[in-house]
C-alpha cells in the first residue's frame, strides 16, 4: 500500500507488530492507513452518501442522529467506514441498515441507548424497570447470552483478529419460539458489538468464529436463527469475519447443516468456512496453522482457554465494562 504523509500512519503499525501473511491468510485486505487528513474525508464522504438515499432507508439513522447524537458520532461511524475500506457508499448503506434493523430488534426507547450490559447501557435490567415490554426484552436476551452459544473469548490470532468461540450445543436450553429467537440474535449482536466497540484493531483486522458442534444434536438447528444471524453479520453489522472454523463437525454436518448454511446464508460467509476434523491433536495443529495457537483456543477443543460459564460469563463481561 501508498505511504501517507507523516500522520497517524495505524494502518502501517499495525502492520509491522502483525505478521503480515497472518493478517491477509483469508483473502482480506490489509488495513487501510489512516492520516487525520483521510479520515475527516472519510466521515465527511460517508455523510454526504447518507444523504443521498431515499428517506425511507435513512429514516432509523437520522432518528438515532437527532435523537442521541452521542450514539452516531465519528466513533460509532469509523466502524462502518473500516468494515467497508472506507467505500463512503457501501458504508452509508450498512449504516442506515443498522440503524433500522437496531430499532426493529430492540424496540424504540432500548435502541437509543448504548448497548452495553452496565451503566447507562441498555442490557443494565435497571435502566428498563417499570418499562414491561423492555423488562421482558433485556431478561430475554441476558439469558440467551447466558447460554454460551457465542462468546467473547478475548483473546486474538496472529492477524490480530478477535477470537469469537461458538458452540451450538448450547442451544439445548433454547426453546425456539419468535421472542427467544429475537433475544438470541440480540445476543450475537452484543457479542459482536463487545468485541468492536472501543478497539480500533479488531474493527480493522476482523473476527474469526472458532465453532465446535461436537456436541450439538440436529434438534438444536433453528433454519430461521441460522437466516437472521447470517444476514445480519454479512450485511448489518460492522464486522469484517475473516474466518468460520468449524471443529470436530457431528455426523449431520456435510449432510444437512452446510447444504442449509448455502441456501439460506450469503455466499461471501460460507466461503469462509473452514471444516477442521479429526483427533484432538490433529485439530489443534490445523488451527495453528490458521495462527490459533493453544494458548488462543478454548478448553473445550483442547486448548489452554478456560471461559466462563452461564451468568458467570455474562457478569464477567459486565464487571470489565462491556
Amino acid at each position: 500500500f501508498d505511504l501517507q504523509p507523516p500522520g497517524i500512519l495505524f494502518g502501517l503499525r499495525v502492520m509491522a507488530a502483525l505478521d503480515a501473511s497472518a493478517v491477509t491468510m483469508y483473502g482480506q485486505s490489509p488495513p487501510r492507513d489512516e492520516t487525520p487528513e483521510f479520515l475527516e474525508a472519510s466521515h465527511r464522504d460517508l455523510l454526504e452518501e447518507i444523504g443521498r438515499l431515499p428517506e425511507a432507508d435513512a429514516a432509523g439513522w437520522r432518528r438515532a442522529t437527532s435523537a442521541r447524537p452521542d450514539l452516531t458520532g465519528e466513533s460509532h461511524r469509523i466502524m462502518f467506514l473500516r468494515c467497508e475500506r472506507f467505500d463512503a457508499a457501501a458504508a452509508a448503506r450498512k449504516i442506515c441498515r443498522y440503524w433500522t434493523a437496531r430499532f426493529e430488534l430492540f424496540g424504540d426507547r432500548l435502541a437509543l441507548l448504548p448497548l452495553a450490559l452496565g451503566g447507562d447501557g441498555m442490557l443494565n435490567p435497571a435502566n428498563s424497570e417499570g418499562h414491561g415490554d423492555d423488562a421482558e426484552a433485556v431478561r430475554l436476551t441476558l439469558r440467551c447470552m447466558s447460554y454460551c452459544f457465542m462468546r467473547v473469548t478475548g483473546a486474538r490470532d496472529s492477524g490480530g483478529r478477535a477470537v469469537i468461540f461458538a458452540d451450538p450445543s448450547r442451544l439445548a436450553s433454547y426453546n425456539h419460539s419468535d421472542e427467544e429467537r429475537a433475544a438470541m440474535v440480540r445476543a450475537s449482536w452484543a457479542t459482536f458489538h463487545m468485541v468492536l466497540q472501543d478497539d480500533d484493531e479488531v474493527q480493522r483486522l476482523g473476527v474469526v468464529v472458532v465453532a465446535y458442534p461436537r456436541n450439538a444434536k440436529l434438534s438444536n438447528l433453528d433454519r430461521k436463527l441460522m437466516k437472521t444471524n447470517g444476514a445480519m453479520i454479512s450485511g448489518v453489522l460492522p464486522v469484517r469475519v475473516g474466518a468460520f472454523h468449524i471443529c470436530h463437525p457431528p455426523w449431520f454436518f456435510a449432510k444437512v447443516v452446510f447444504p442449509l448454511m448455502k441456501v439460506l446464508m450469503p455466499a461471501r460467509l460460507t466461503r469462509r468456512v473452514n471444516v477442521e476434523s479429526g483427533k484432538e491433536k490433529e485439530v489443534l495443529a490445523a488451527l495453528d496453522k490458521f495462527g490459533l495457537g493453544k494458548e488462543v483456543v478454548p478448553s473445550d477443543l483442547g486448548g489452554d482457554l478456560v471461559l466462563k460459564e452461564g451468568m458467570a460469563y455474562v457478569d464477567d463481561l459486565k464487571a470489565k465494562g462491556k
